[in-house]
């Protein structure tokens, strides 16, 4: 996501950052999409695709844009909700839509547009503030913003699923094994105690997640947990990523997303680790004086677990 328009002043290179990002996920679908037409011509059938759509906040001033993005995705897409990702139909494309950290700002100006175009939601919730400033967000959100109190939530139409987003939006990577499970099973816990639904999806805050975080959300019940990498999901799986989007994207920006072609993105993420990695390994060979790609005398050979996997292209909240 990107700051609110008026919050923080974008910077020069956070402009032309969106605008490679916009001219390479334009190229991509391109190509993409002369693809999947060959594979068609050529009787193959494909898998069902969907992209999951994150939000944070809709501030009132970008509520019309807000519309558009809502109708532009019901008139081109079948909107579905994240209970239906494991069954998506073959040779089709879906859009989910999510938000994040549960603002008031979604339940004054999202929620009714929401309903007006029937396209279904899931917000996730910070267990342990609600009613309270989004403090996590000071430099993305309006001064004003709160997060929903317990009886806003409580409220929410049957079309709007409720998740968890931890209890106190803290980076899990960052906790020990027992804190990092006070988050996780605890706002499920008092999520449900509370709004007397199930909560059965998280999303981990800033999109950062480990092993061990994994083995938690599992442990604790949940059917699915969401990041914030940019994926085009296909397939039923546990972690699923998803597209930033803001009501103040671009026209081009918001269908190219629609269609996934932002979601080139991790492969130019996995890459770039793998180039940082074989350089490091590159120049502590030389320090040692070993050979390059030797393994050093009683080094691990076997690949590590617990490794922290997050997108840090852009912030995340």
């Amino acid at each position: 996501m990107s700051a609110t328009p008026g919050v923080i002043k974008p910077s020069a290179a956070s402009f032309m950052l969106r605008i490679t990002k916009l001219a390479i996920s334009a190229l991509f679908f391109t190509i993409s999409r002369l693809i999947k037409n060959l594979r068609r011509m050529a009787g193959r059938r494909q898998a069902g695709t969907c992209v999951v759509l994150y939000y944070h906040n809709v501030p009132t001033d970008y509520r019309h844009r807000f519309e558009w993005q809502m109708q532009t995705l019901a008139q081109a897409w079948t909107a579905i909700n994240l209970q239906q990702l494991s069954d998506l139909p073959v040779d089709s494309h879906s859009v989910a839509v999510t938000f994040d950290d549960a603002l008031e700002s979604f339940a004054g100006n999202a929620i009714p547009v929401l309903e007006r175009f029937g396209v279904p939601a899931t917000v996730f919730a910070v267990a342990d503030a609600m009613g309270a400033r989004p403090t996590w967000g000071d430099s993305y959100f309006p001064a004003e913003e709160r997060v929903m109190s317990v009886q806003s939530l409580r409220s929410l139409p049957e079309s709007i699923t409720i998740g968890s987003h931890t209890r106190t939006h803290r980076d899990l990577t960052a906790l020990s094994s027992a804190e990092a499970a006070n988050e996780i099973s605890g706002s499920r816990q008092t999520l449900e105690s509370v709004l007397s639904r199930p909560i059965t999806f998280l999303s981990f805050p800033f999109g950062a997640f480990d092993d061990s975080t994994l083995r938690q959300c599992l442990e604790a019940g949940y059917e699915r947990a969401f990041t914030t990498l940019p994926e085009l999901v296909s397939g039923d799986r546990f972690v699923v990523g998803r597209v930033a989007a803001d009501p103040w994207d671009w026209n081009l920006e918001f269908r190219l997303k629609l269609t996934g072609a932002y979601c080139w993105q991790p492969w130019v993420s996995a890459l770039r680790t793998k180039i940082k990695a074989r350089c490091a390994r590159i120049a502590g060979n030389k320090r040692e004086g070993s050979v390059p790609g030797a393994a050093a005398p009683g080094a691990e050979t076997t690949p590590s677990v617990g490794r922290v996997r997050v997108d840090r292209a852009f912030p995340k909240l």
